[in-house]
């Protein structure tokens, strides 16, 4: 079963997501700010990160830089969930690391769930 770790801080967004993508079968860990995600990245084994860039503590480049100048950690695959939907910010975190780049303001919650489980079934996790 692949293990999935989303880092968001809305709690009400966190639970949709994390419960629709339990429902695909998938093991859910979660974290509500940066800090707690990124304990929770040098610890455990994740087949996916799913992140919000605007995080309390540290924010979502801080967690992709962090995972890019590992060579363990730049390995997981990472999601990125945001509201930050300038050139500027998706082009660096897709330098930092990121496969993908889904805006918020632009989907529905279903609809981002369907995409983390489309890009799970793409790449075999």
């Amino acid at each position: 079963m692949a293990k999935l770790l989303i880092i968001e801080d809305d709690p009400f967004l966190l639970g949709i997501l994390a419960e629709k993508i339990k429902e695909g079968g998938f093991d859910i860990d979660t974290a509500m700010d940066g800090e707690d995600g990124l304990n929770k990245i040098r610890k455990e084994k994740y087949d996916l990160i799913l992140t919000d860039m605007v995080l309390p503590k540290n924010d979502g480049f801080k967690i992709l830089e962090e995972m890019h100048s590992s060579e363990e950690l730049k390995k997981i695959p990472v999601l990125v969930l945001s509201n930050l939907y300038d050139k500027n910010n998706i082009d660096k975190a897709i330098l930092l690391g990121a496969r993908d780049y889904i805006v918020k303001a632009y989907h529905t919650p279903e609809e981002i769930v369907l995409k983390v489980k489309t890009f799970i079934t793409k790449e075999g996790i």
